[in-house]
């Protein structure tokens, strides 16, 4: 390294990393998350379901979240789950599987704009994330 370099990393600090903890970035930039699954473009009625932080189990059973009446739609179909700031879908072991944006998956992370197939029903997961100033 030249001399040059060396006397620039000493004078600015660029070797010193700060982490920031998540819970106290959290609270010097606060963020509000809606997130929620609308049905488009089938035979079931259209409808938003809102996702909050707690499992959401899709299905045919009267049991589940989100009742999907489709005959392709296994009893307890798929879950959304919120991980880590994020939404995930898992296929519960479904009959017909899961997919989104074309792809059968087993999980995955859903981000805004998603187009879900869970046994012909179509659904759109939408996210608004945003950060606003204290």
């Amino acid at each position: 390294m030249s001399k040059k370099v060396e006397n620039l990393r000493d004078r600015n600090h660029f070797d010193t990393t700060e982490e920031i903890p998540k819970g106290q970035f959290a609270d010097i930039v606060p963020l509000s998350q809606r997130a929620y699954l609308e049905i488009t473009g089938s035979k079931e009625r259209d409808g938003i379901f809102e996702l909050g932080e707690r499992e959401a189990v899709i299905g045919r059973s009267e049991e589940c979240d989100i009742q999907l009446g489709a005959q392709n739609v296994s009893r307890r179909h798929a879950a959304v789950l919120f991980r880590q700031e994020e939404y995930l879908i898992e296929d519960l072991g479904s009959t017909n599987g899961v997919l989104v944006n074309g792809i059968k998956v087993v999980k995955c992370v859903l981000r805004n704009n998603d187009q879900i197939d869970i046994g012909g029903v179509k659904l759109v997961f939408n996210e608004d994330k945003r950060l606003h100033k204290k």
